[in-house]
């Protein structure tokens, strides 16, 4: 068995980004990391932030996953937080907090409970760790303190990660069946989880843990019981995964659950990790049954949008998927800019990417005007480290631009949809043509799956029917926008 991961994108180290102090980015701050990315999830673990009530409003948009569920615990969903004042802050809140917990555990009695601490508490000083160990002692359950907020020296996500792993990981074991893993997948968050969890079981799997998705508490604590990590984000998290590989000595691989190509190759990827003729080909089975299943509805989607012109102009989170779910529709993507490089972030840089093709019809004197002249060669699609269908472009030129480069990119390219992000959308009406509404606040990007292209072609159908299309005009579509 091997143990390499599968990817060509680059490392963890290379892809890990920080707090910048003054720069705000759209990875959020390092509280919303721990409780939204890593506890979240945990269905029946009640979360509990400690600070005041602005970062309370975080912990409601980025709260528990799948909570729309009948049989989810009564907390999941609600938002519990110590609502620190100003007083507090002067004379310490150690003494509120331990309130909250009592009254949280009375009311609610979930099997463990995290206490995520703000920025303000680590200004202040609370020992949330003596006041979480006196709680746990009171009613006998395990009460985790996360000290996550921004002045420490980890990110968030790291922190949680860890203390997940250093108390509850281990606890408790079970027996399982052959083929093991622990998925770590935020699209198992959503929606289309219980189709994606289900999959993995027709072909053989047991999925003994999923954090990042919707998980137990049981369920962590046995989390070591897996034989391999699969690991499906667009986040650099693969410490993670890492320290699970060094403790428990599992596999661990970086797979894509979103786009077709990126999915079938995903799921022979960990089929060669267990070295199994029976898994192999149980994994082409349910590969053809699934492809064959789609395939009309795949047909009829690439019928309505095939060559239509499209730019990605989006974060380094969300470009990724709708690049690749563009390219298997047959969209002719031409450009793809995220709003920070793989291994710096710089306020106004954009990491874009062109097809070649597209360089080099824009002729030598253009790609110095638009900032392209020092591009260098990209290997694959971003997104996608296997491309295999023949309508992706295999070679790609990558250069760093500004936010007005960008812009003029964007007139000499001319396409007929843009997906932009918050900032792009309203930053810059002037430059940025019509933009269909797919950001994850709005819309989500639950595209994962065999299921996920037909999804991603209907939201595309609803959002070109809506009235707004006729009012939206393109930069060059204007008097003088032109380029």
């Amino acid at each position: 068995m091997g143990t390499e991961q599968i990817t060509s994108e680059p490392s963890c180290a290379a892809r890990r980004l920080l707090p910048i102090p003054g720069v705000f980015y759209g990875g959020g701050c390092s509280y919303m990391a721990c409780r939204g990315l890593m506890m979240s999830g945990i269905e029946d673990v009640l979360l509990v932030t400690h600070g005041p009530v602005g970062c309370a409003y975080f912990s409601g948009i980025n709260g528990y996953r799948g909570a729309s569920k009948k049989d989810r615990p009564a907390f999941a969903g609600r938002v519990f937080s110590t609502n620190l004042s100003e007083t507090d802050v002067i004379f310490g809140g150690e003494e509120k907090l331990a309130r909250a917990l009592d009254e949280a555990v009375e009311r609610y009695r979930p099997k463990a409970v995290a206490v995520c601490a703000t920025c303000p508490v680590g200004l202040i000083g609370d020992d949330i760790q003596q006041v979480a160990r006196e709680a746990a002692e009171r009613h006998g359950i395990d009460v985790l303190p996360l000290s996550c907020e921004g002045f420490k020296s980890e990110p968030g996500w790291l922190h949680g990660g860890r203390q997940i792993l250093d108390q509850w990981v281990g606890k408790e074991s079970r027996p399982t069946g052959p083929f093991p893993i622990h998925l770590m997948s935020e699209e198992c968050a959503n929606e289309q989880g219980p189709a994606l969890r289900d999959l993995l079981r027709r072909i053989g799997y047991d999925v003994v843990c999923s954090m990042m998705g919707v998980t137990t508490y049981e369920d962590v604590r046995r989390a070591q019981d897996a034989r391999l990590i699969v690991l499906d984000s667009g986040k650099a998290i693969d410490e993670i995964p890492l320290m699970f590989q060094e403790r428990y000595g599992c596999g661990f691989l970086r797979i894509a659950l979103t786009g077709l190509g990126n999915l079938v190759h995903s799921l022979r990827a960990m089929a060669a990790f267990f070295d199994d003729e029976g898994l192999a080909a149980r994994t082409e089975a349910v590969v053809a049954e699934e492809l064959a299943r789609i395939e009309d509805v795949r047909a009829a989607a690439r019928t309505t949008w095939e060559g239509t012109v499209v730019s990605v102009f989006e974060d380094i989170f969300r470009s990724d998927d709708f690049a690749v779910l563009s390219c298997e529709l047959g969209m002719d993507v031409i450009m793809i800019a995220q709003d920070y490089e793989a291994e710096t972030y710089t306020e106004e840089g954009y990491q874009v990417h062109v097809p070649a093709r597209v360089w080099d019809a824009l002729g030598e004197a253009e790609r110095g005007r638009l900032g392209l002249a020092c591009a260098v060669e990209a290997a694959c699609l971003p997104g996608c480290a296997w491309c295999h269908s023949p309508e992706r472009e295999l070679t790609w030129r990558r250069a760093t631009l500004d936010r007005q480069q960008v812009s003029q990119v964007l007139k000499a390219t001319r396409p007929a949809l843009c997906f932009a992000g918050v900032e792009e959308r309203f930053g810059r009406q002037d430059a940025i043509l019509r933009c269909e509404r797919f950001l994850s606040d709005e819309r989500g990007t639950d595209y994962a799956g065999f299921d996920g292209l037909a999804r991603f072609a209907r939201d595309l159908s609803l959002a070109r029917d809506m009235a707004h299309w006729t009012l939206d005009v393109p930069a060059w579509a204007k008097e003088g926008g032109a380029s």
